[in-house]
């Protein structure tokens, strides 16, 4: 697989934390900074960028966070296959929320990497006319706590779902949870 991986200067670390792991799953990663912006507002989508580099790629993988809705678009990504990849909780422009996506909640990991590659293969175009889904995919990973799309307990969507870090005084340890809002469901894991 080729993708295009597009983001912000603001979200350099991410991307570069992102592109080694979807090189380790097998992608060929082609990267640029949007760094160029308008006035075109919340609905617009970065621009997929008019380097020559990314011509031929599979999918374009989009970071999407506060400083990419911030920074506007240059050019909508219509007719191209586009994973969302969901940095922080900024919402996605309504031109992208109908499409599978992954939230990174702990940070990037391989497993992700892994989701975001096989959504990458499997996905729809921005725009396009094939059948959509009623709700959207969203993955959102864990790490150790694993990758989940719904509560396990109520089957709420994942974005219901939230990581902490607290620790058990009684038995003295640190630990990692991830916790549904809707019903109290959680797991948790060691540090």
């Amino acid at each position: 697989m080729r993708a295009h991986l597009s983001y912000q200067p603001q979200d350099e670390r991410q991307a570069s934390s992102l592109a080694a792991a979807l090189s380790r799953a097998g992608a060929d990663v082609v990267r640029s900074a949007d760094a160029d912006s308008d006035a075109a507002g919340t609905d617009a989508v970065p621009s997929a960028g008019a380097d020559a580099d990314a011509a031929g790629t599979d999918a374009v993988v989009l970071l999407w966070s506060y400083a990419a809705q911030a920074a506007g678009a240059a050019t909508r990504v219509e007719g191209e296959r586009v994973v969302p990849v969901r940095l922080d909780d900024c919402p996605l422009p309504p031109l992208l929320s109908r499409l599978p996506q992954v939230r990174l909640a702990v940070g990037v990991t391989d497993t992700a990497a892994a989701a975001i590659a096989r959504l990458a293969l499997t996905g729809t175009s921005v725009g396009g006319q094939g059948t959509e889904p009623e709700l959207p995919v969203v993955i959102s990973d864990f790490g150790p706590l694993g990758q989940y799309e719904t509560c396990p307990r109520c089957g709420a969507g994942s974005d219901r779902l939230r990581p902490y870090v607290t620790v058990d005084h009684h038995h003295d340890r640190a630990l990692r949870l991830v916790i549904c809002g809707s019903c109290g469901w959680q797991d948790h894991r060691d540090l």
